[in-house]
C-alpha cells in the first residue's frame, strides 16, 4: 500500500519556508551593503561621489554577487565538515585566521604596502583578497554556528573577536579597497578598460568613456593625467552614438 506523508514531515517543510524567505532577504540586504561601500568607494576615489545614489539597486546586487558567493561557499563547506564530523570547531577557527592573514596580506599589498604596483595588479590583489575575506567571513560564521549546537556550549569572547576582526572587514574593508582599486585602474589614461563612446560626430577619438550606465542616463568621464582637470558629463543614454573599446577612428579604418 502507497503510504501518506506524515503531517509531522509536512510540518517541518513548512517550518523551513520561513528560515528560507528570512536567508534569502538577509542576503539581498548583505549584498546591497556590500555593493553599496564598494559603489561609493569608486565614485569617491574617481571623484564623482555625488553619482553614487543614482546607482540602480539591481547593480549593487550584481556587484556584490561574487562576494556572497564566495561567504556562502564557505559556510557550506564548513557546515559540510562539521555536520559529517570531520573538522571540529577549534579546527575552523584555524582556518578562519588562515585565510583572513591571505585576505590581509593581499589588501594590503593591493594599497602599495609592500611596493607600487601597477593599477591592473592592484585590483587583481584586491579583486582576490575581497574574496578570501568573504571565505574567511563564512567559514567564521558556521564556526560560531557549530559551536553554538554543541551542548552545553556558551559563546566566548574569542569568538565575538573572530567576528570583529574577520566578518566586519569582509563588510568594510574589503569592498572600500576593491572599489578604491577599481578606480585606479578605470581612470589610468593608458590602460583603463572603460569603453570609449561617440556622443557627437565632431568629438576627437577617445575623448569620452563610459563609467556608468544609470537607467536611462549615462555618466562619462573624460579621462586625464591629474585628477583636477577630470571632466564628467551625464548624458541621456540614447544619445550614445557608438560604443568601442577602442578609438573610434581607429575602428573605422
Amino acid at each position: 500500500m502507497r503510504s501518506e506523508p506524515s503531517p509531522s514531515g509536512s510540518n517541518q517543510l513548512w517550518e523551513l519556508v520561513p528560515k528560507a524567505v528570512s536567508t534569502i532577504v538577509s542576503l539581498s540586504a548583505l549584498g546591497y551593503f556590500i555593493g553599496w561601500r564598494e559603489t561609493q568607494a569608486y565614485y569617491t576615489a574617481i571623484g564623482a561621489g555625488w553619482a553614487a545614489a543614482s546607482v540602480p539597486p539591481l547593480t549593487l546586487l550584481q556587484k556584490s554577487a561574487n562576494t556572497i558567493v564566495a561567504m556562502a561557499f564557505g559556510a557550506f563547506i564548513s557546515l559540510v565538515l562539521l555536520s559529517d564530523n570531520k573538522i571540529s570547531t577549534r579546527k575552523l577557527s584555524w582556518a578562519c585566521a588562515l585565510f583572513f592573514l591571505a585576505s590581509a596580506a593581499c589588501l594590503l599589498a593591493s594599497q602599495g604596502t609592500f611596493g607600487e604596483l601597477p593599477s591592473t595588479a592592484a585590483y587583481s590583489f584586491a579583486s582576490v583578497g575581497s574574496l578570501l575575506c568573504a571565505v574567511a567571513a563564512g567559514v567564521t560564521l558556521a564556526e560560531w554556528y557549530g559551536h553554538a549546537r554543541a551542548s552545553q556550549a556558551s559563546i566566548s569572547s574569542g569568538h565575538l573577536w573572530l567576528v570583529y576582526w574577520i566578518v566586519l572587514p569582509g563588510l568594510f574593508w574589503a569592498p572600500d579597497r576593491l572599489g578604491q582599486a577599481q578606480s585606479l585602474r578605470d581612470m589610468d589614461v593608458t590602460h583603463s578598460p572603460l569603453p570609449i563612446v561617440l556622443i557627437d560626430p565632431t568629438q576627437s577619438a577617445g575623448t569620452w568613456r563610459l563609467v556608468q550606465l544609470l537607467q536611462d542616463k549615462a555618466l562619462l568621464v573624460k579621462l586625464d593625467t591629474k585628477e583636477i582637470n577630470r571632466q564628467f558629463k551625464v548624458v541621456e543614454a540614447k544619445d550614445i552614438q557608438s560604443i568601442a573599446f577602442t578609438p573610434v577612428s581607429g575602428t573605422q579604418k
